[in-house]
């Protein structure tokens, strides 16, 4: 089942919904924990005898309007998703979540407690169509002066009602049908005839299901089977729900309190570490929902111990009570009853039973923390990687071989998750620019040819991009790439519309070299463009996959040039096996060109390159007479500080009309 759904997230269209409810549930989390503050107070002072009547209103006040809170939160991330009006989708989807509940409860306002389908369903559905329907209802006012928030609200008008009326039309069928397979099942004759254990398995079933995608799994199992079946005796003197709540699901659904234990000794990341910390004096009294919305909800590493370790406890106990009788007291185990001290009670201080208890705690325990470890792995990465992807604004995530969630998670960069962390958030589209540095005609002096080379922002100067080591070990490079590729294509755009065509050079990271998703991004976005892309050596070392995606770009039309040529990993099977356009002598071997053996072997590679139609080019070319070595053994392009810097594209335009002086001579 795990693969199943990691299969169906690897979707585009269902992974942008999950991580929509993602963000809307870890919204409401401070609203949560409010909640369960008061009722906690309230539960304390009760116990000893106080009683506050406004705590108690408080507490049901606030779980009634979490449904509320939630739909809200659902919508808004929703609408920052379609780049639609938040406040517009929000009023929206509340306007349509309470005539559907007024409808339900006939023509009674009800709120009702928890989320339901409805919660989830109609911010969806209502945001979607304040989408769709924008172009064809809005006033179209031109948002062109100092009263632009109120041309926006009148052209969102007619689409606000459009909307609302849409919306109403396919949920409430919908809603009706729910209603009558809920009444359906509830009257049914079945119910009577199904065995305790078996329908209590099938009650827990449907809970921890619904739970998995947010919808408060406890109400839809009253709403579909009601109390009366649960409040039978299913051993004497034990009623099926006291049953439940001491075995079944100690500390809340999904087994809260085992749940707790193993985060505490298995998630790495500070914001999970922190939740688990505040949610774990809850757990005692049956109250997890914090860790659920936290952690659980569609987070497919928890799927199978949040559904089945329940199932697991309700068979176990059932066979162990039945295999050891067990004498029951008069005590009611109420849903706040602490766990131990719940079966301790009912049992009269059987200590046998409570044992019991504790290895099923210690078992779950073990369970969820292996689950746990898994998705401690990956969790930073992955968040980095939605982070990267959302302030480079990269529309369709980049997937590797091994799905989604397969960035390289190596151990170095999980102990500097802060480091990195600060890191992502740190770029985005005002602190990246790309600078074009010119290769320069030896013959002619011309400059026709530029490489693409990205900056970073530090304070008010442009540096290079020193974060890259990091980015790169994160496994986040295809992202920057996927970025630097669109904004060439936006400034090659504006080249062509001013009369100039000329070759610009992009450089290709070793990660998407082997990522067969980002290549196919990096040629919808430049083709049919002047492109060369510049591939490191090493890149070669991943084998069939990189051969593949290099000739793929060849197919595609773009030129490809081996960069840092002489440096490292050097084969010379690449420039004869490939059909390479290029070759770039190293900083490296220009640095020493001037000494006899550092001459032959430029002199060498570039006679060679050209026997076998390759240009060459010299880069890190600093001092005049290094230009005048290079120039006599033949190299095609110079590159480097002696003629220019990398400059920024609106000074692009000035060195190709002005050009270079390449006739100078040894003095």
């Amino acid at each position: 089942m795990q693969l199943f759904v990691k299969k169906v997230l690897e979707d585009e269209r269902i992974l942008r919904f999950v991580i929509t409810l993602q963000e809307a549930f870890t919204a409401v989390v401070p609203y949560i924990l409010l909640t369960y503050v008061i009722f906690f107070a309230y539960f304390l002072l009760d116990y000893f005898g106080i009683e506050i009547r406004l705590l108690s209103t408080l507490s049901d006040v606030l779980e009634r309007f979490l449904p509320v809170a939630i739909a809200a939160s659902i919508s808004y991330f929703f609408a920052v998703r379609l780049k639609v009006s938040q406040i517009m989708a929000v009023f929206l989807s509340l306007a349509v979540l309470l005539t559907v509940w007024t409808v339900e409860a006939t023509n009674q306002f009800i709120l009702p407690k928890g989320a339901t389908p409805g919660v989830l369903i109609v911010p969806f559905i209502s945001t979607y169509f304040l989408k769709k329907l924008y172009p064809y209802l809005s006033l179209r006012l031109k948002e062109e002066d100092g009263n632009f928030h109120i041309y926006r609200l009148v052209n969102y008008l007619l689409v606000f009602v459009g909307a609302f009326a849409v919306s109403l039309i396919l949920y409430l069928p919908l809603s009706f049908y729910i209603n009558s397979v809920e009444s359906f099942i509830r009257n049914g004759s079945w119910i009577e005839k199904v065995p305790s254990v078996l329908l209590l398995a099938f009650r827990d079933f449907v809970i921890q299901f619904f739970w998995f995608f947010g919808i408060h799994g406890s109400h839809i199992a009253f709403s579909i089977f009601g109390a009366e079946p649960f409040l039978k005796e299913i051993f004497p003197g034990l009623k099926a729900i006291e049953f439940h709540r001491m075995f079944v699901n100690v500390g809340g659904d999904g087994l809260g309190l085992p749940m707790a234990i193993a985060f505490l000794f298995a998630l790495r990341d500070k914001p999970f570490r922190t939740i688990v910390r505040v949610s774990f004096p809850f757990t005692f009294f049956n109250i997890n929902t914090l860790l659920i919305y936290s952690v659980i909800v569609l987070n497919r590493f928890f799927l199978i111990p949040f559904i089945f370790l329940p199932l697991f406890n309700l068979f176990a106990a059932y066979a162990f009570l039945s295999i050891f009788p067990v004498h029951f007291t008069n005590f009611t185990v109420v849903w706040t009853t602490p766990p131990f001290l719940d079966a301790y009670l009912k049992t009269g201080g059987n200590l046998g039973v409570v044992a019991f208890q504790v290895l099923l705690v210690c078992f779950d325990s073990v369970v969820y923390y292996r689950f746990a470890k898994k998705f401690s792995e990956q969790v930073f990465l992955l968040s980095s990687k939605k982070v990267l992807e959302k302030n480079l604004e990269i529309g369709e995530e980049i997937q590797s071989q091994e799905g989604i969630l397969a960035y390289k998670a190596q151990r170095e960069i999980i102990l500097a998750q802060s480091r990195l962390n600060e890191l992502v958030r740190s770029l985005n589209a005002e602190t990246l620019r790309i600078f074009y540095q010119p290769k320069v005609d030896v013959r002619e002096g011309s400059c026709s040819k530029f490489e693409a080379l990205l900056r970073f922002r530090q304070g008010n100067r442009w540096v290079g991009p020193v974060f890259l080591c990091m980015i790169e070990q994160a496994g986040l490079a295809p992202i920057v790439d996927v970025w630097v590729c669109k904004q060439v294509k936006k400034d090659i755009e504006t080249l062509e519309r001013e009369g100039l065509n000329l070759e610009i050079s992009v450089n290709l990271h070793p990660d998407t070299i082997r990522n067969k998703d980002a290549i196919r991004r990096v040629v919808s976005i430049l083709e049919g463009k002047n492109v060369v892309f510049e591939i490191v050596e090493r890149s070669f070392l991943y084998g069939s996959i990189a051969e593949e995606n290099v000739k793929s770009l060849k197919d595609a039309g773009f030129k490809i040039s081996i960069d840092d040529f002489g440096t490292g990993y050097s084969s010379f099977e690449i420039i004869t096996k490939f059909d390479i356009d290029e070759i770039k002598l190293d900083k490296s071997l220009i640095d020493i060109v001037d000494t006899p053996r550092g001459l032959a072997v430029c002199k060498h590679v570039t006679k060679m390159c050209h026997d076998i139609g390759c240009d060459v080019v010299a880069e890190g070319v600093e001092t005049r007479k290094q230009f005048m070595i290079v120039k006599r053994i033949g190299v095609d392009y110079v590159q480097g500080f002696f003629f220019s810097r990398a400059v920024p594209f609106e000074e692009m335009k000035e060195l190709c009309l002005r050009g270079f002086d390449t006739t100078i001579e040894i003095s």
